[in-house]
């Protein structure tokens, strides 16, 4: 029984050698172009997003002590170290910096009246850092002019002449000129060149040089505002340490040479146990930037998703490629079916041919993958935020590799199972329509081969939850679109005989068997589908940040001011300006240690949740609900409550952490844990442009912690400026973010975002070109036939030009109209799901979707059908 298995093996791979060698026209490798254009395209795509992810996300690692700027980092908020944290703390080598953001302004007063005259603001906010002798542990501060640090934020003394004309006593840091270095954009933006003071609170501070290069710069994330570095001392005469100011401390440690990760765990765990309630944030070299690791993981998760869509767009090509290239094999399948060979025979003979062509589309893929990021290193290293850490990264090219295999087996299994089916007569007259549907084998081994993609998709994903979402969108659009193809077919069948010759044979190639309206259906309308969910984001995303939320949002926001400072402050702006509306509420900060003696990093949050457990958060009291929201389940304490502490938590965050009416939340303040009972929970509006948090407690005790006050103003335009100079000279302190140039920043970041996906969307749209063009390859030769009759008949070219180009509408159309209905569904569940905001029906701009998907379609059928008008008559009719 081994015997003939093993022949009949043997033998099929003889012939397909054989076939592969060249077959009887030697153009094996023209019948699958575009078989190997689609499978590179898809394997690459995803090896490219994932290895360069990867080597983003090593660079991270590998530069983690420079990125981090030590080997480990303690952060604390609101507060320095108390002194027996800091004697453990120096136990090894450290560095103290502390950051805040503050206002700059001008000293110069002829630089000041000039702004005065132009209305413009004469303060800037900028990311202020005070740093030691010690500073940096790690990497190299470079400054222009090969300044030394230490002598560019070195203070200086002013003489008796240089203070004299000051008529108000001079306290000693009044008396001081600070050093400072900042970025170039402080300096573009100012319009000022180094040398130039700033006032800084209640001191001066020469700007002695720009700041090139700061090699811990990403540690915290996205920057607001240009750095200005200075001392500790400088910052401390300030004036800005205030109790309560918004200041982030961090203790940085350099070990030993020798320690490895296992001493950083250990160092860790002593932290922890040694000062339980510390209330710090502890990071290590291994994960120096979490924010911009997760940032980079979840952007190469979306593109690598688009690039999957783009690999079933391309499936769709490969089975139509295989299915093209076993009819014109149709005659050599009938022969050895007529000797006496098996279907299973048929089926191994060309199932090792498009295993081996799709081995080397893989190799092909994954090579142009693995070389992404030195490509990108190469021609864009210098504006990356990190160095790409250069090398293979296996487990983005398996990925890219499984998805791969399991695309070409899904797309291949059909045609390859049609032929074991077809019998020799079908096969002689070239008629396989009427077989139906492969063996119930193979149906099973195309549903494994989609659920893998599916397990595959989840595997690698850090969010489950989203692959599975989108893998059931595509499945779901895929289904859509086969029984949009199935149901324009029935309609045309049913729709008669018009008297226009055009739309006679339009409707007639529809109908046909092989016509391609399956084909280019799934090809154009998968890609329009995600074209329109990305164009539906992109507008609602431009109608928000350009339109409706400059219009909800309130026109600074102002941070640290200080209690004895907020009613005075108040009174002087509605003096000044013409405000509209005014929100106030005291501010603090901690960080959420338990939930029911149950530590936050034991907590199985929802991936849409854990933020709240990550870091410390902003936190308030009040004694009435704040406006932007409102209680769903429980209720708010009386206004004259003087009991235990209670919290009022958001309610669909409080759903993602498993928190209920009764729970004990357990938060460190200042250095000091508090626990207090959830009293209710409250829907929130984050897309409100009000303060809004998702703890807001009781009265006591908070009321008595130092803290300071977040206010929010809404007036007129023309005030702003004027605003915004009383702010900076009468509150030094106070720190002033302009919601018009926060969003403007916010466009910037995403414009930049969205040139990327448009990108990836471009290869998925690339992927539906080439499976287009290949359906149009497939039946040139029908069409050929068709023109040539039509023209001996008496046809003009103008009119079998307007029949395939009706026929290539009608295709479109309705891949279209079902793509753009799938895509405006997605772009409605990202919007208004994990987006939380409100989705807006953008018509114009579907429309254009729509009419550019229809004149695609029909521009590239008439391109790979337009030689058919040129053929001659008689050899055609002889050959038929």
């Amino acid at each position: 029984m081994s015997q003939p298995k093993q022949l009949s093996w043997r033998l099929a791979l003889k012939l397909a050698r054989r076939e592969m060698q060249g077959g009887p026209d030697g153009r094996l490798f023209a019948g699958f172009r575009i078989f190997l254009l689609c499978l590179v395209l898809g394997v690459f795509t995803i090896a490219a997003v994932g290895s360069l992810s990867a080597s983003l996300v090593g660079g991270l690692a590998a530069q983690g002590q420079s990125i981090l700027g030590g080997d480990m980092d303690f952060r604390l908020v609101h507060r320095a170290a108390f002194d027996d944290e800091r004697a453990w703390l120096t136990r090894h080598k450290s560095s103290e910096i502390a950051t805040m953001r503050v206002m700059a302004r001008l000293a110069d007063e002829g630089a000041l009246q000039d702004l005065e005259a132009q209305d413009l603001p004469e303060a800037m906010l900028v990311e202020a850092k005070a740093v030691d002798a010690a500073y940096p542990l790690y990497g190299k501060i470079v400054l222009s002019g090969d300044m030394d640090l230490s002598k560019a934020i070195a203070p200086i003394e002013l003489s008796q002449a240089q203070t004299q004309a000051q008529t108000q006593a001079q306290t000693a840091s009044q008396k001081m000129l600070y050093g400072a270095v900042a970025e170039q954009g402080l300096f573009d933006r100012l319009d000022i060149t180094p040398g130039t003071e700033l006032v800084l609170g209640d001191i001066r501070v020469r700007l002695n040089a720009v700041l090139v290069s700061e090699p811990d710069r990403n540690a915290g994330g996205f920057p607001l505002a240009p750095r200005l570095m200075l001392s500790h001392q400088a910052l401390t005469a300030a004036g800005l340490l205030r109790p309560g100011a918004l200041v982030n401390y961090h203790y940085r440690l350099r070990l030993p040479e020798a320690a490895d990760n296992e001493a950083v765990k250990s160092l860790r765990a002593d932290a922890q146990n040694l000062f339980p309630n510390a209330g710090w944030r502890v990071r290590d070299r291994s994960d120096a930037s979490p924010s911009m690791r997760r940032f980079i993981e979840r952007l190469g998760l979306f593109l690598t998703l688009v690039g999957l869509t783009a690999l079933v767009v391309g499936g769709v090509g490969v089975g139509n490629a295989i299915a093209a290239y076993l009819q014109k094999r149709r005659e050599t399948i009938a022969i050895v079916k007529a000797l006496g060979g098996s279907g299973r025979f048929i089926f191994r003979i060309y199932a090792l041919q498009i295993g081996a062509l799709s081995v080397l589309a893989l190799l092909v893929g994954l090579s142009l993958g693995a070389a992404v990021p030195y490509f990108v290193q190469a021609a864009a290293g210098a504006v990356l935020p990190v160095k790409l850490a250069l090398g293979l990264y296996p487990q983005p090219l398996f990925a890219a590799g499984g998805f791969g295999l399991l695309a070409a087996a899904a797309f291949a299994l059909w045609p390859l199972g049609l032929v074991e089916k077809t019998p020799v007569t079908a096969l002689f007259r070239a008629d396989t329509q009427a077989v139906g549907r492969p063996a119930a084998r193979y149906m099973l081994g195309i549903g494994l081969c989609f659920i893998g993609l599916a397990a595959l998709a989840m595997m690698i994903s850090e969010r489950r939850d989203v692959a599975l979402w989108f893998g059931v969108g595509v499945g779901l659009s895929y289904l859509a679109l086969r029984g949009a193809a199935s149901l324009l077919v029935f309609f045309v069948r049913r729709a008669g005989r018009p008297r226009q010759p055009e739309w006679r044979m339009a409707l007639a190639n529809i109908m046909r068997p092989n016509a391609p309206v399956r084909a280019v259906m799934l090809s154009i309308g998968l890609s329009v589908t995600l074209l329109s969910a990305i164009s539906m984001v992109d507008g609602n995303i431009n109608r928000q940040i350009s339109g409706d939320l400059p219009e909800r949002t309130p026109s600074f926001f102002l941070l640290d001011i200080a209690p004895n400072q907020i009613d005075p402050l108040m009174t002087k702006a509605k003096n000044l300006a013409d405000i509209s509306h005014v929100e106030q509420t005291a501010m603090l900060r901690g960080q959420i240690l338990s939930i029911n003696d149950v530590l936050a990093r034991d907590i199985k949050a929802s991936p849409d949740a854990a933020w709240v457990l990550r870091g410390d958060r902003g936190l308030t009291y009040a004694l009435t609900p704040p406006p932007g929201g409102k209680v769903v389940e429980g209720a708010w304490w009386p206004e004259d409550y003087d009991g235990p502490p209670l919290v009022s938590f958001d309610a669909e965050e409080a759903a993602g952490l498993g928190v209920s009416i009764g729970d004990k939340i357990t938060v460190n303040i200042l250095g000091r844990p508090m626990s207090a009972t959830v009293a209710n929970l409250r829907y929130v509006d984050w897309a409100s442009g009000g303060m809004n948090f998702v703890m807001v407690f009781s009265p006591k005790p908070l009321i008595y912690a130092p803290h300071t006050y977040l206010a929010t103003l809404t007036m007129a335009e023309k005030d702003e400026a004027k605003l915004a100079r009383m702010l900076a000279r009468d509150y030094p302190n106070v720190t002033i973010i302009r919601v018009k140039e926060a969003i403007a920043g916010m466009r910037d970041i995403l414009t930049n975002l969205g040139l990327a996906v448009r990108a990836m969307s471009a290869v998925t749209l690339l992927a539906g070109i080439f499976v287009l063009a290949g359906a149009m390859a497939a039946g040139h030769k029908a069409r050929v036939y068709d023109a040539v009759v039509m023209k001996v008949l008496g046809a003009t070219r103008r009119r079998i030009l307007a029949a395939f180009a009706l026929e290539y509408a009608l295709m479109g159309l309705g891949a279209a109209v079902i793509a753009a209905g799938a895509g405006t569904l997605a772009a409605y569940a990202l919007i208004v799901g994990p987006m939380q905001a409100e989705f807006v029906f953008l018509p114009l701009t579907l429309a254009l979707t729509v009419f550019g998907a229809v004149a695609l379609t029909v521009i590239l059928g008439l391109l790979g059908t337009y030689s058919a008008l040129s053929a001659p008559a008689a050899p055609v009719l002889r050959s038929e």
